[in-house]
This record gives C-alpha cells, sequence and structure tokens, in this order.
C-alpha cells in the first residue's frame, strides 16, 4: 500500500544493504550516481565516519540524501515554507532517515535503500555510503503535491492581491477591500519571503479604498413625536470620494443602529439592515419612537466580514490591525434627534386619591398634588377632573371610563390621568421610619376611549417620624418616580 509523504507511514521497509568494508575496488554507484532507469531515480549521500560511530555517520547520511531529495523537489525549505508544508517536509525527513538507519517504523512510498557501502579512501578515512531508489513516478507525484503547498501558500497572498487590484479597477470598492485585508491576513499569518512587506502593502491598499469612502448625512427629521411616525426618513449618502459629483456606491449594506425602550423603562439598541439605492443613498425610517429626549440614530458600513480577517492579524502585527480597524469604525454617520410628547398640549385632567391602610379614600391628597405640580412646572395643560373619589377607588375602569367621557368632555378636557396611590408598608429601622409606596395610574383618550398609558410604581422614603415617612414615600412615587416615566412614555 502507497502512502503520501505527510501521511502516517506504514511499518516495515525491504531493503537490500552491506554494512561491513568489502575488498577490491568500491562499487561504482560510489564514484557515479546510477542514471535514472525506466522506473526508478536514484541518490547517493556519504559520510565520514568519526570516532568508529557508524550510526551517526549513517544518520549524516540520511541527512545528505534528505537534502538532494528536496533540492530535486525545487523548493526553498529556509525562506518560503509554510506551516502546512513544512510540517509535509518534517515528517518526509523523520521516514527517511528511518529507512536509511534502519531504526523507526519509516516507510515512504517508493523509497528505499539499495545498499550501504563502508569505505576506505587512500588517507584511511572511512565513509558510509548510501544508495536510495526511488520509483519515480512516486516521486514526481510528491514533488508535485509539495510543491503544490508552496504554490498555495504563496497565491494566498498574490491571488487576493490581484483580485483586489481588479476589483478596484472596476469600482468594486467593498470587495477590492475585503481582498486586500484578505492578503494581509495570509502574508501575516505566514513564513514566506517579505511576510511584513506583503501585509503592509496590502494594509496601504485597503487603508486608500477606505480613506476615499465618504458616508454623509443628507436630511432627516429634527424632531418628532412621541408615537408618531417620523414625517420623513433619516438619509445619508456612501459616495467614493467626497462631493455631490463623486459617484454614488450602489447595494452597499449599511447596518443601522437605534433605540428602543423595553416594558421595564430600559434602553436597548435595535439594530437593522439596509441596501443603498442606484445613486448610493441610503434611506430608513424607524418605528415611531417610544421614549422622549434626545435619541440617536446610526448608520456605520457593514465591513463584518472583513473584520473577521483583521481579527486573525498575530499580534506582532496589532498595529496593522487597529489601523484598518480605525479607519472602519470612520465609515459611520450618526443622526441626533429630539423626541417631545405632543400630551403637554392637550387639556388633561387629573384624578388621584390617597388611600388608607384599609384601601378607602383618604382626606389627603398628597399623590394628586406632587404629580399635578410636576405635571404643571413641565408645563403640561393639565386641571383636576371632576370624578368622584369612590368611582376612582374602585378602579372599574369602564365605570370611570364613562364618566371621564361625561364629566371630562364637559369640563373641555381631552383625557384624564387617574389613579390611586396607597402607602404599603411602614417600619421604624433604628431612629429612623422608612415607609413604601405604591402608585397605580391610568389615562384614557376621550374622544377614542382608548388606554393610553397604564403603569403601577413603588418607591421608597426613609424620615425622621412616621407620619414625615408616609408623605414622603407617596410624594416620591406620585412626583419623581410616576411623574418621570409618564412625560417619557405618554403620547
Amino acid at each position: 500500500m502507497r502512502t503520501s509523504l505527510a501521511a502516517v507511514l506504514l511499518i516495515g521497509l525491504m531493503v537490500s544493504c552491506v554494512s561491513a568494508p568489502v575488498a577490491g575496488p568500491p562499487p561504482d554507484w560510489i564514484l557515479n550516481t546510477p542514471q535514472p532507469d525506466s522506473q526508478n531515480t536514484f541518490f547517493v549521500a556519504s559520510s565520514p565516519i568519526a570516532d568508529g560511530d557508524v550510526g551517526s555517520a549513517t544518520e549524516d547520511a540520511s541527512n545528505i540524501l534528505i537534502s538532494q531529495i528536496i533540492r530535486y523537489m525545487g523548493v526553498e525549505v529556509d525562506v518560503n515554507t509554510s506551516g502546512e508544508a513544512r510540517g509535509s517536509l518534517d515528517s518526509y525527513s523523520a521516514e527517511v532517515t528511518a529507512v536509511v538507519t534502519q531504526r523507526g517504523s519509516g516507510r515512504v512510498a517508493g523509497f528505499s535503500i539499495k545498499e550501504r557501502y563502508v569505505y576506505t579512501d587512500a588517507s584511511g578515512t572511512r565513509f558510509v555510503y548510501v544508495l536510495a531508489q526511488y520509483l519515480t513516478a512516486d516521486l514526481e507525484r510528491e514533488k508535485a503535491r509539495i510543491q503544490a503547498l508552496f504554490i498555495e501558500r504563496t497565491d494566498a497572498v498574490a491571488i487576493p492581491e490581484r483580485n483586489g487590484d481588479a476589483a478596484a479597477g472596476a469600482g468594486r470598492w467593498f470587495e477590492a477591500i475585503k481582498f486586500y485585508v484578505e492578503a494581509a491576513a495570509a502574508a501575516a499569518g505566514s513564513n514566506i519571503d517579505n511576510a511584513q512587506i506583503k501585509a503592509e502593502r496590502n494594509v496601504n491598499k485597503a487603508r486608500q479604498l477606505l480613506g476615499r469612502l465618504n458616508l454623509a448625512r443628507l436630511d432627516f427629521p429634527a424632531e418628532a413625536a412621541l408615537g408618531t411616525a417620523f414625517s420623513a426618513p433619516f438619509r445619508a449618502r456612501l459616495s467614493y470620494g467626497e462631493g455631490t459629483s463623486a459617484p454614488g456606491i450602489p447595494n452597499a449594506e449599511v447596518i443601522v443602529r437605534y433605540q428602543r425602550v423595553q416594558n421595564n423603562g430600559r434602553s436597548i439598541s435595535r439594530s437593522e439592515r439596509v441596501t443603498s439605492d442606484a445613486n448610493g443613498v441610503i434611506s430608513f425610517s424607524p418605528p415611531p419612537p417610544d421614549a422622549v429626549g434626545r435619541l440617536r440614530i446610526t448608520f456605520e458600513l457593514n465591513l463584518e466580514s472583513t473584520r473577521e480577517l483583521i481579527d486573525s492579524f498575530p499580534a506582532r502585527f496589532a498595529d496593522y490591525a487597529s489601523a484598518l480597524i480605525d479607519d472602519m469604525s470612520r465609515r459611520a454617520v450618526t443622526f441626533e434627534y429630539n423626541v417631545v410628547s405632543m400630551a403637554r398640549s392637550v387639556p388633561t385632567g387629573l384624578a388621584i386619591i390617597d388611600l388608607t391602610d384599609a384601601g378607602l379614600a383618604a382626606a389627603t391628597s398628597y399623590g394628586q398634588g406632587s404629580l399635578f405640580e410636576t405635571l404643571s412646572r413641565e408645563r403640561f395643560a393639565v386641571s383636576l377632573a371632576p370624578l368622584a373619589a369612590d368611582l376612582i377607588v374602585s378602579q372599574n375602569d369602564a365605570s370611570i371610563q364613562q364618566a371621564a367621557q361625561v364629566a371630562g368632555r364637559a369640563a373641555g378636557l381631552q383625557r384624564v390621568i387617574y389613579g390611586t396611590v396607597i402607602v404599603e408598608s411602614v417600619v421604624q429601622d433604628g431612629s429612623m421610619w422608612k415607609a413604601t409606596a405604591r402608585m397605580i395610574v391610568r389615562c384614557i383618550d376621550l374622544a377614542s376611549g382608548r388606554m393610553l398609558y397604564s403603569v403601577e410604581k413603588t418607591a421608597l422614603a426613609i424620615a425622621a417620624t412616621q407620619d414625615q415617612a408616609r408623605r414622603a414615600a407617596v410624594s416620591n412615587v406620585a412626583r419623581d418616580t410616576v411623574a418621570r416615566d409618564l412625560m417619557a412614555n405618554l403620547p
């Protein structure tokens, strides 16, 4: 059974040899390496025997024999050897040594030792000569395989670079950038000749193209209303070069990142992918905003596959990788816009009832007062809604809605905010008192009957007396917690 040089070779080798000196003239093959015949190619190697150590001399001869065969294969081991090719050559060397020295279980397809000869020259120096024969078909097959490894490693740099040049010349700049980075990564991860020069050259080519990619803002809505569709999309243009005359880049993928608010009030980032049109214009309309304040939306070129190649750069090329990533990060634009709540301008009635510990309407109105104060300060068109306290305490939304539509419209209201607040617990903590208040608030649109807002929040307060703690907890949940959430989420 025949195997390649890189395989784990099978045990046993048929070898004919002569290990002792022979009287008479030496065989002709010592002086003249036999010419290839119809089936075999021959190699001869020799080494002087030092201190009578025939074994060491034989191993030295095997190394010379290996060098001869490698030269025959036409590869430069010291300069252009990839990890894979070097592995094959190292494996081959070990197997040839095992065959020559008759140690181990080396076997190479088509390779054998035809004869060994110990010869003493006229000066009395003894030499070990080794005659190896190699089936020419197997030798040529192995030669082609190993050469292919060297060519493949060189091509891993040369071919992508050529492809990058062709793509850049044809105006396919994204493809060209990726090809150049691929070539740089191949050079950086190998020990081919001039690896650093080739890596640097391709990095510079990629950076030159990246520097010419221009992603510029066109137009966008500077302001939006909470819960309302944007009046216009966010638009940017991707071009090769700056200015309106620079050619736009079509069919380029852009990642759009924008903010959304979860049910728990936390802001999270969402992303979508958009493709530029024939003129290089990217247009995107995010969902209606669900939070008020200054928000951002970002367009960035999708260069993720190229970034993955950069991540493969070894540590010694970290500066090249950092430069590329920095250039890539600049291929982005950010829009800032303001989201406002239209609720400020809508006539709104407020009906919040403080509850006693028994769940009945209390004589105080700390919750309503705190919420009213905050909304008024934020310039909401707010007034007190003419709704009965017992109706609010019942928390029967259908009945409250019916009453609010009658009474609220009569008072010129368009919305009603109603709810209850109760102190759930009061405990003494050393010399201080700790109170927790819970507030339930809803808002209905009187014209449509639609529930616009519904929330349940709690807040904590600590004070010197029990009454102060209770009042502070109610005030905190109304003024800080609910008011802030309502202003951020009420459309």
